[in-house]
């Protein structure tokens, strides 16, 4: 069975093989209606195809059924391609007209640009009568013109536009044809409603959807996730689309009520369908004058966001009233807290809303929704799932930039420098691996290790900077929340998420605060700790970071894995680090590999690093005795004499004292 696209462009087709075989000033205006239609749909010029084909058409038994074939699918594609048609209203035009000869002059004003006017519809009725009349005319003359074809040549005028006054004819006049330019076709007033903005021109921000975190090349806003309540409000909206009548989505702060009624509109009625989108403020006492007179074949919506703002305006109730009378979809959003409020009692706004359907969107996201928003590729969906805490996924999304911002502008002078540094310093120890809350004491003493800046945070005491860090934003979150046990603080996940993907690099000296603190967490978070560390030290070490290897080697150290310990801290010792070479002599020096310790405790003393130097020392103490016992065994007298003045009065031998005794605290200062 033919499509409609398929019979539009047979009759198109029709119309325009009629116009190539008539008269050349027809195929002219005909000619020059098609090519933006063309344009329109995106494909090549046609310009010499069309010429081309107007000369075949003329030619004595030309193939005029091959021309309509070629047309028909070159027009057919453009029709599927284009997306600019109403299809059945320009169809039941080009049905009446295809078939006419005489009215090819007609239709290159309102069928061959393939844009008829909205209006046509409305007036063709009225104009029947006329058309009719007018083509029994033209055919008649056809008629006569056919019959005198065999007639003897005779002399004829031909007065071509304007006005004559006078024609002198020297023989008889066989037939008189008149030109005139067509009439144009002046379209009577449209109802402002047809020419509202279009439903698939509708855009979330536009709408108040508040954007989120935009990271790379990523859009403003992650893909519309789909909510339980979907299917539901979609039902309700193509019915209110085709009977009319007011649907209300309603939900807590933050819930998505505007993306979910947005996405639902868009799913309910055509493409084409015209909105007015009606922002805080605006006056509706004149949208049923917009609407009078309108296109009834299309779907008109109006779109009320927060309607309770709207409902505040003395006269809003009459106006929904009258426009679901009207059979206009009106489609709307509301706080559960408004609805409830307006709803019920004696509000002036309850009469409409007791008629009204609603929809709820859930705050809490349902595991099904959750399972949906999985398999979404977007960092945000990512994040939100791993970072929300107790919020919501939309109030996740939603609160972010706005929490962001706050903090990130807190540093500027003349705003609360200890309170951003508060912020930041629970946000690095969230990333080094300490999500489950961090002390006071320990924020404090993160505090103090980041670099000076010019404000002067002394303005502002701790306790005043988190008091303002934990105060509620938006009645939802602070920057900072309880951690999870009593006492404890940590940042809001969405800083968390935010700082790993656009912040600075965590302060080495912060990662060892962290670690310092180890033994006030319990083994899960110790473990993600010094797991996240390994995670952000090991590729700089890989990549050359003498610094990252001393950490490194010094957390190994800790943990009791001396080969690896010595392993790092001989890569950042041969990277001139001078801390690391102490370490490493000092693990050598353990294991009585005193040859091999000297030459790295000797870079660390010239370097000027605590205890290398007395160290060092002891080292070549062991090594006289070594070798004075060699001597002596050889019968060197002298070398007895020394080796009595090395020994202890016990006569025991020599301990190693643990002047560079093994474990972090050696390692704190990065020099």
């Amino acid at each position: 069975m033919a499509t409609d696209l398929e019979v539009l462009a047979v009759e198109a087709a029709e119309v325009l093989v009629a116009a190539m075989s008539g008269d050349v000033r027809r195929w002219r205006r005909a000619r020059q209606g098609f090519l933006p239609f063309f344009r329109d749909s995106r494909r090549v010029e046609v310009d010499t195809d069309l010429d081309n084909d107007r000369t075949r058409a003329t030619r004595p038994g030309a193939d005029q059924t091959r021309l309509r074939a070629i047309w028909t699918g070159a027009l057919y594609e453009c029709l599927r391609t284009g997306g600019q048609l109403r299809e059945g209203r320009l169809r039941l035009v080009l049905a009446d007209l295809a078939h006419d000869p005489g009215a090819v002059d007609i239709t290159q004003h309102f069928a061959i640009d393939y844009t008829p006017p909205a209006w046509y519809t409305a007036q063709q009725t009225e104009t029947e009568t006329e058309t009719e009349t007018e083509t029994e005319t033209e055919t008649e003359a056809a008629a006569a013109v056919k019959k005198d074809a065999d007639a003897p040549p005779a002399a004829h005028n031909t007065v071509t536009g304007g006005t004559q006054s006078a024609v002198v004819q020297a023989h008889s006049i066989h037939s008189l044809t008149v030109n005139t330019p067509p009439a144009p076709l002046v379209p009577p007033h449209t109802a402002p409603a047809d020419h509202w903005p279009r439903v698939d021109q509708l855009r979330r921000l536009g709408l108040g959807v508040r954007p989120t975190r935009r990271f790379a090349s990523a859009k403003a806003l992650p893909p519309y996730v789909i909510r339980d309540c979907d299917d539901e409000l979609s039902v309700l909206l193509r019915q209110a689309a085709h009977h009319g009548g007011l649907v209300i989505v309603t939900g807590p702060p933050l819930s998505g009520k505007t993306s979910t009624a947005w996405a639902a509109l868009r799913a309910s009625v055509a493409a084409d369908s015209r909105v007015f989108v009606a922002g805080g403020g605006t006056n509706l006492r004149d949208l049923p004058d917009q609407l009078r007179d309108r296109d009834t074949t299309g779907t008109h919506v109006v779109w009320l966001d927060d309607l309770d703002s709207h409902l505040a305006e003395p006269g809003t109730p009459g106006v929904l009233a009258r426009l679901t009378h009207d059979r206009v979809l009106v489609l709307a959003t509301m706080r559960d807290e408004a609805y409830d409020r307006h709803r019920f009692g004696q509000h002036p706004g309850a009469r409409v809303l007791s008629v009204a359907q609603t929809a709820e969107v859930a705050a809490e996201w349902s595991e099904t929704e959750l399972a949906r928003l999985a398999t979404v590729d977007d960092p945000r969906f990512t994040d939100a799932l791993r970072w929300r805490g107790d919020l919501s996924i939309t109030e996740f999304l939603a609160l972010g930039p706005d929490l962001w911002e706050e903090w990130r502008r807190a540093r500027l002078a003349g705003g609360r420098l200890r309170g951003h540094l508060l912020v930041r310093a629970a946000i690095d120890l969230a990333r080094c691996g300490l999500t489950r809350g961090s002390t006071p004491k320990l924020l404090r003493q993160v505090c103090q290790e980041y670099e000076p800046t010019a404000a002067d945070p002394d303005d502002e005491t701790f306790e005043e900077a988190l008091a303002w860090a934990t105060a509620p934003r938006h009645g939802v979150t602070g920057l900072l929340v309880p951690g999870e046990w009593p006492g404890t603080w940590r940042a809001y996940g969405s800083l968390v998420a935010d700082a790993d993907r656009t912040g600075p690099m965590v302060p080495d000296r912060v990662w060892i605060r962290a670690i310092e603190d180890l033994a006030a967490h319990d083994r899960d978070e110790s473990n993600a700790l010094v797991a996240t560390f390994r995670l952000a030290f090991t590729p700089r070490a890989a990549g050359g970071d003498a610094q990252a290897m001393m950490w490194l080697g010094l957390l190994a150290e800790d943990e009791g894995d001396t080969e690896a310990a010595e392993d790092w801290f001989r890569g950042a010792a041969d990277r001139g680090n001078a801390r690391a070479a102490g370490r490493l002599g000092h693990l050598l020096a353990v294991r009585v590999a005193y040859t091999e310790a000297v030459p790295h405790l000797t870079v660390a003393a010239d370097a000027g690093v605590a205890g290398a130097a007395a160290l060092l020392g002891q080292v070549h103490q062991h090594l006289a005795v070594r070798y004075f016992r060699v001597a002596e065994a050889e019968g060197d007298a002298s070398a007895t004499r020394r080796l009595k003045g090395l020994l202890r009065p016990t006569g025991k031998e020599l301990g190693l004292d643990p002047i560079l005794g093994p474990g972090l605290d050696a390692g704190m200062d990065p020099g």
